[in-house]
């Protein structure tokens, strides 16, 4: 996962007893399980290397926030509301990729929301290669080769008029998050080639353009 919610109350209400440098660790380590979708290793020498804890100071704090906040499990080291939030996300990655294949959106899911202020395009507005212009001059890494936009022409010469329409509107938000990542100096995970942005369906991704705090939502086990 590239992003996540924050519930500012429940953070407080169970950090409240944190120091400045124990909130940075511990939202450094949310940050890490969730990127990675998986508990941190049981090493917890390897852990402060993951997470760039170098003095002595960082090192022990990192070990009292795993040890208060995390659970040791023979998998490693857990953090059930992290765990939740990822089964969320991957349950909603589903609905939108199953509508998006049918062109449709899912009933606890308004078409405003999904498709924001995205104005339909019809048969006669635009041909399918000014829709594909659009989406190569939109998207925010096109360093790919001439293969790379070939495939992803031919990929867009296959799909429907409302997955174009979906694809169109995505991009441009993407596009805005990714900028936003930047001028933040927040880490956004990478940007796939065009390519694989289309064939994994990268663009029913959930992402929020609205400015954020990075610090995660909802407090520990």
């Amino acid at each position: 996962m590239h992003y996540y919610t924050k519930n500012i109350g429940d953070y407080r209400r169970d950090t409240m007893q944190l120091s400045l440098l124990e909130h940075g660790i511990y939202t450094t380590l949310i940050d890490h399980y969730l990127l990675n979708e998986k508990p941190l290793p049981l090493n917890q020498s390897q852990i402060c290397w993951l997470i760039g804890a170098k003095t002595e100071e960082e090192k022990i704090v990192t070990s009292n926030l795993i040890e208060g906040f995390f659970e040791e499990t023979d998998k490693g080291y857990i953090h059930k509301r992290c765990d939740e939030e990822i089964a969320t996300y991957h349950s909603n990655l589903e609905v939108r990729r199953t509508n998006g294949r049918k062109g449709g959106v899912a009933k606890n899911q308004t078409p405003t929301k999904h498709l924001g202020n995205q104005e339909p395009i019809t048969n006669n507005q635009k041909p399918v290669l000014d829709r594909f212009e659009e989406f190569w001059n939109n998207y925010p890494h096109r360093n790919g080769n001439k293969r790379t936009k070939k495939d992803s022409m031919d990929w867009w010469k296959k799909q429907s008029l409302d997955t174009i329409t979906i694809v169109l509107k995505a991009t441009k938000n993407y596009k805005k998050y990714i900028e936003k990542c930047h001028n933040d100096n927040v880490f956004d995970g990478g940007v796939p080639d065009p390519i694989k942005y289309l064939k994994k369906e990268r663009y029913l991704d959930e992402i929020d353009v609205k400015p954020t705090n990075s610090a995660f939502a909802g407090g520990h086990k």
